[in-house]
């Protein structure tokens, strides 16, 4: 499917740039030869549309959307490098590459072997027919708090997908797109998917240092990003950064605060939008970062194509304005995890998926992401507690950077409330106790100052680590728990 855009507008705008990257660029019509070359190459080796799944593990940003996208044109279904159940892995060759392990079967893509595919000439691959209810890609789950996932995307999945975010956050962005995320993370694939189906420029293997350079001098597009990337893009900004006016931030993964939202539409643009998704039910709402100075953890309404419902602890849908785990249907939805039935029965059931978050309506169709049902705590002196509303307090306090709220075991076998904090230098630790005490509701708790906050690629906090870090230290200083 991506592959036909790629090869669609390399006839109708040949010297566009498709990709850029901080090493190299390639125009639509470069990218298409190359996708050609390395297709029939790579059907040299043996790998045809009996192939199951191949996972791409490369260095080069380029090399590897040029393989994703051969192999599309090759209708072989691809995958991140860690997934496990793939039948091919294709690595390049640098030191440990080719060390033997248990899964995929091991093919090294040598430098030679590259140069002599590059050094080709070109030959268009023939056009085979797609079945849309085929995979095309395969993702893996976020696993933040289980062994992650995956995830079939079949090609009809996919255009849904796209059509989302053409029409949804990136509508009227046809200059530059820069995922921040890699393609191993479902918001880098889809985003990298639609800068193609417009002729948009793409640039990859961009960090938070390439960034202002790019926003100052590249025709102005959409950037995807998590909270964490976006509080790492202001830290590196330039005195002097004056970007092209025009450019839109969407940020997804986690929630976004709203103290980091007022200062990147200051510094960067005031176009930041957020969304809400998952890698089984990809983008679900789309919204404005200012609707959080309102309401905290807000993402937006729900883009057309999902149906959110919100359910009680007994599974009844809740009025608007009530509490309950999210759960989603739609087209953009997974029909459940592959080769993983007891999952699958327990995540998708009756056409819907069940999201394990938690939130709520806004009267103004808005939703309200508080958190996972996994981060729900239960303790001693307040009963339930989700750690979104002691986060959102403490970052509303200056100086404080990132912050998370995690349960820990007591030896009286009751969770007791720890927030981790990384702080700006020369902060006054002393400040946030009384910071926090003008907020109602909030359990008391211990501080654990860190220098960062563990989260997965997606920005989505790692509190299992937070905790089990803590628990080793606590126990290893004989400290009490009581």
């Amino acid at each position: 499917m991506f592959d036909g855009f790629i090869r669609d507008h390399a006839h109708l705008t040949p010297r566009a740039l498709a990709v850029i990257t901080p090493a190299s660029t390639l125009t639509y019509a470069a990218f298409n030869a190359e996708i050609d070359r390395f297709g029939a190459a790579l059907a040299g080796l043996g790998i045809g549309r009996q192939t199951n799944v191949v996972s791409i593990a490369m260095d080069d940003p380029v090399l590897t959307y040029v393989l994703m996208a051969a192999l599309a044109r090759l209708r072989i279904p691809t995958s991140p490098f860690n997934d496990p159940d793939a039948e091919v892995r294709l690595i390049q060759d640098r030191p440990g590459a080719g060390t033997a392990s248990p899964g995929p079967r091991l093919i090294t893509l040598t430098r030679a072997w590259i140069a002599a595919v590059r050094a080709a000439p070109p030959s268009p691959l023939p056009i085979l027919e797609i079945d849309p209810r085929a995979v095309g890609r395969v993702m893996l789950s976020s696993g933040t708090t289980r062994t992650p996932r995956r995830v079939a995307m079949t090609w009809t999945r996919m255009q849904a997908i796209n059509l989302a975010n053409i029409c949804g956050r990136g509508a009227g962005m046809h200059g530059t797109w820069v995922p921040m995320t890699t393609v191993e993370a479902i918001q880098g694939f889809t985003l990298a998917i639609s800068a193609w189906s417009q002729g948009a420029a793409l640039a990859g293997g961009i960090n938070a240092p390439e960034l202002p350079a790019i926003m100052e001098t590249r025709p102005p597009g959409l950037i995807g990003c998590t909270p964490t990337q976006l509080r790492s893009i202001l830290t590196v900004l330039p005195a002097d950064f004056q970007p092209q006016p025009g450019w839109r931030i969407s940020v997804g993964g986690s929630r976004l605060p709203a103290g980091l939202a007022r200062e990147a539409r200051l510094r960067l643009t005031p176009d930041i939008r957020i969304t809400y998704g998952a890698t089984e039910a990809t983008i679900n709402t789309l919204g404005l970062a200012s609707g959080l100075d309102d309401d905290p953890g807000q993402v937006g309404i729900a883009l057309g194509g999902a149906i959110l419902e919100f359910l009680d602890d007994q599974g009844h849908p809740v009025a608007d304005g009530q509490s309950g785990e999210i759960r989603i249907r739609g087209d953009r939805v997974a029909d459940g995890y592959l080769n993983d039935p007891e999952a699958s029965a327990d995540r998708f059931r009756g056409g819907w998926f069940y999201t394990r978050d938690i939130g709520r309506r806004l009267p103004d169709g808005r939703i309200v992401l508080e958190g996972r049902v996994d981060d729900r705590m239960i303790l001693a002196d307040v009963g339930k507690f989700m750690p979104a509303f002691l986060e959102d307090a403490a970052l509303a306090c200056p100086g404080i950077l990132d912050v998370a709220a995690f349960a820990v075991p007591n030896r009286a076998g009751l969770d007791d409330c720890w927030l981790a904090v990384v702080t700006e230098p020369g902060f006054d630790r002393d400040d946030l106790a009384p910071h926090l005490s003008g907020y109602k509701g909030l359990p008391p708790n211990r501080f654990a100052w860190v220098d960062e906050v563990p989260r997965n690629a997606m920005g989505k906090i790692e509190r299992t680590k937070l905790r089990d870090a803590l628990l080793a230290v606590l126990d290893a200083d004989g400290e009490s728990r009581a």
